[in-house]
């Protein structure tokens, strides 16, 4: 069996600890004792082969027949006890101090009580822990650490109990007595590695470490990079932690970058802020002094500007900005992005990146664009992982840049009536128009009745407004507004508008179709289903040329129909529409192959499009 050295840790952790309190507590370190300073030793003298055996009689006296864990056995012959095990444990009991924990405050029974019918191994392991542990905490702010004979690993090692009693949460547990030390030794440098004046061996190799990291994550080094600063974060380095929390928040979609909230630094205004706001705005969140600032006269005029991107946030027009040629790529990807062309903002965002330029040395990537309304969702984490693997930042020549993958394939029609819980779109009914050769202004010019509304975002793409029929009672129409609201934007030249959650329960005879006046020197088409009903319409230069529509049995066909759209062909059944809606998907299908027309499933799914009020389809 492998014995741990502990020489080495423990005389780094002393001399360490007493360079971190004199430079946090010079105070506090002048009171200490002398001989602990002169001899830069936080523990004692070896403990004697003698005092090991006393140990183990004692221990085999309660009852405990398992053999002292290794680890805990070299650490007594190096060091027999120890000071300042963590934050809030000052002395950890030698060989004589070890004892029977005897649980004083009775928490066996009370988790036993809590087992439940069917308890995990490990629930069972902890309520039993508390009538047969060691305590080895002998001065501490209410803390136990506690050995446990009854958990005992293949090694011999026995798990390690950590109960705070200000706490009321559960012990944490450690696998064994090694570990428990090694994660207070990192505790302490979590809690003194911030200090402007403490400064090691430790923390100076670290933090070129971290720089060296740095370059590399900027050159594309993505994971080698995390590694780096996850091992520094976990010393508390500071520097490490705001680095890679600007990559968790591009691998993950969300994420709090640790800066101060100062509107007059460019990473916090066009970075930090509008990825907090998202977030905040995106758990529905109706404090917003999280996202504002300190309420501090100092913090006044950072909390005024952080208030108008907050405002323009919710009015879905905040715009995420960038400098340089990558800042101009953003204003052409999102141009794309307000058209629902989401495929094509992000090949203009990744051809971009390597030209991005960063605020200063501790910015590694534009994660801000996560805060912006339309371009947000286009960075799926996904593509944030692809974008931080391109080199950037004056690096594009160190790296190559990864592939932007397969050409565009367009949706498509079809994936409309396929289920897909989590969509914003509903499957089982929709209607949409598709003009050719016009912009989403002008449709919305031809089809609304007033300006295009903000973006629609989140559970708000469901509340799409349809006038109900008499006599409905359901709970899926909704109401209001002036009219049946529509997502609209372009693709492939044909712009569209587009509303679902509908299920009117419509008598065909009421449809009034709007493609004839929508189609004056262009052409337009016009579907609309639902359980039992599919309409389809082509109109060309402010008339219907072809169409039909199906309601169960009901069949009605006008004009020189194309061969694939025919409703014998679409609707074999003389029912109607199958219940499985496999008819649906092939009538949308082929209009989608006749046209070669598409609608953006990502952009309907997950981004975000303007909404227009249009006129009544009945």
């Amino acid at each position: 069996m492998t014995i741990f050295e502990w020489g080495p840790l423990l005389k780094r952790w002393s001399e360490d600890w007493l360079d971190g309190l004199a430079a946090e507590e010079p105070e506090e370190f002048e009171e200490l004792d002398e001989d602990l300073v002169r001899e830069r030793w936080l523990g004692f003298a070896p403990a004697s082969p003698e005092r090991l055996t006393a140990l183990e009689e004692r221990i085999r006296a309660l009852g405990i027949t398992v053999p002292l864990p290794p680890s805990l056995r070299s650490f007594l012959q190096t060091s027999d006890g120890w000071r300042h095990a963590g934050s809030s444990v000052y002395l950890l009991a030698g060989t004589e101090g070890i004892t029977s924990y005897g649980d004083p405050y009775g928490l066996r029974p009370m988790y036993e009580k809590h087992l439940g019918a069917d308890p995990a191994e490990e629930e069972v392991l902890r309520a039993g822990m508390w009538g047969r542990a060691l305590q080895l905490a002998l001065d501490s702010d209410m803390t136990d650490v506690l050995l446990d004979p009854g958990d005992v690993a293949a090694d011999g090692e026995w798990a390690v109990y950590v109960r705070h009693g200000w706490s009321g949460e559960p012990p944490d547990r450690y696998a064994s007595f090694r570990v428990f030390m090694e994660a207070m030794y990192k505790k302490f440098y979590r809690l003194s590695g911030a200090h402007p004046g403490f400064e090691t061996e430790v923390t100076r190799d670290l933090d070129a470490r971290v720089e060296q990291a740095r370059v590399a994550c900027l050159r594309g080094d993505l994971d080698g990079a995390l590694a780096v600063f996850k091992e520094a974060m976990d010393l508390g380095r500071p520097r490490a932690g705001l680095l890679a929390a600007q990559l968790t928040a591009l691998l993950e979609g969300s994420g709090w970058i640790p800066v101060d909230p100062r509107m007059d630094d460019p990473l916090y205004a066009h970075e930090v802020l509008p990825l907090k706001i998202s977030d905040h705005l995106g758990r529905h969140g109706r404090d917003d002094s999280f996202v504002l600032g300190p309420l501090t006269e100092e913090y006044a005029t950072d909390r005024e500007r952080a208030a108008i991107v907050l405002e323009e946030a919710r009015r879905r027009t905040y715009e995420y900005v960038s400098p340089g040629p990558f800042g101009l790529a953003v204003t052409e990807a999102r141009a794309r992005a307000r058209r629902g062309d989401t495929d094509g903002a992000w090949q203009v965002l990744a051809a971009a990146v390597p030209t991005w330029e960063p605020y200063g040395e501790d910015h590694l990537a534009p994660f801000g664009l996560l805060g912006d309304p339309l371009l947000g969702p286009v960075v799926t984490p996904e593509r944030g992982r692809q974008l931080l693997l391109t080199p950037r930042a004056g690096q594009a020549g160190a790296a190559p840049a990864p592939a932007a993958g397969a050409p565009t394939v367009r949706d498509g029609l079809g994936w409309l009536s396929a289920g897909d819980p989590g969509s914003a779109v509903r499957r089982d009914s929709g209607r949409f128009v598709l003009v050719a050769g016009i912009e989403p202004e002008e449709l919305a010019e031809r089809f609304g009745t007033g300006a295009p509304g903000p973006v629609a975002r989140g559970s708000e793409l469901w509340d799409l407004l349809v006038p109900a029929p008499r006599g409905n009672r359901g709970g899926v129409v909704r109401f209001g507004g002036s009219g049946p609201l529509a997502r609209i934007g372009a693709v492939d030249g044909w712009s569209f508008a587009f509303e679902s959650s509908l299920r009117t329960g419509v008598d065909p005879a009421r449809l009034v179709d709007p493609g004839a006046g929508l189609s004056h020197g262009t052409r337009a088409l016009t579907v609309w289903w639902e359980p039992g009903l599919f309409h389809f319409a082509c109109a060309e230069d402010g008339a219907e040329r072809y169409g039909f529509t199906v309601h169960g049995q009901a069949r009605r066909q006008w004009g020189d129909l194309p061969g694939a759209l025919t409703p014998e062909r679409l609707f074999p059944d003389p029912a109607g529409p199958a219940a499985d809606r496999s008819d649906e998907a092939r009538a949308l299908t082929a209009i989608a192959e006749v046209f070669t027309v598409s609608l953006p499933r990502f952009a309907l799914d997950h981004g975000r499009l303007p909404t227009l009020h249009t006129r009544s389809w009945t």
